[in-house]
């Protein structure tokens, strides 16, 4: 007699996924096709629809995920997130058809530092500014100190290479498109 029973001789039988069933001409069902059409048109919606009410971050600066856009509220406090085209100094790097994300770092009266090829924003460490960028030279903010104006925004992240404004300076408020409010984000 065996040790075995007939469950445990089907229990290594490997069991696998059946094929897509095709039409003759190894087309795919229309099914398939009005699915794919169907995932196809939403992205492509969601794009569209991204540009004005909500923005999809693709950006390591800032968590990935869904933002909420809507108009930018004054006076902005530091840590705000807003959107802005992209500065001249920077489309190199940059391209121009997707705004940036950033956070505020420092508004009106707040000052902001440039001291051994490093960032401080009221006392506060930023990182680096680096020199090279895609083996091209970076615009940058010279050594010293200044203190914000009425009307105008510092935007940087601490994360590391975040194009931001060590490279392009202060922004004036009124060139900011929107605010932004996280929906669904992930590191």
């Amino acid at each position: 007699m065996k040790s075995g029973t007939s469950d445990d001789t089907h229990a290594h039988v490997a069991r696998t996924r059946p094929a897509w069933p095709t039409q003759p001409g190894g087309r795919v069902p229309r099914a398939r096709r009005t699915r794919r059409r169907l995932v196809l048109g939403v992205l492509v919606l969601a794009a569209v629809v991204s540009t004005r009410w909500v923005r999809v971050n693709c950006s390591p600066s800032m968590p990935y995920g869904l933002y909420r856009l809507t108009a930018v509220r004054e006076p902005l406090t530091r840590g705000a997130l807003v959107v802005l085209p992209v500065p001249a100094p920077v489309q190199r790097w940059q391209s121009r058809w997707l705004p940036l994300l950033k956070p505020v770092a420092a508004v009106a009266g707040d000052a902001v530092c440039v001291w051994d090829n490093g960032l401080w924003i009221e006392g506060q460490w930023y990182g680096v500014l680096h020199e090279v960028a895609q083996g091209m030279l970076l615009p940058r903010l010279y050594a010293g100190c200044f203190f914000m104006q009425p009307g105008e925004v510092f935007l940087a992240s601490a994360a590391p290479r975040s194009n931001d404004s060590r490279y392009f300076g202060p922004i004036p408020v009124a060139a900011l498109t929107a605010q932004a409010t996280p929906l669904l984000t992930w590191r």
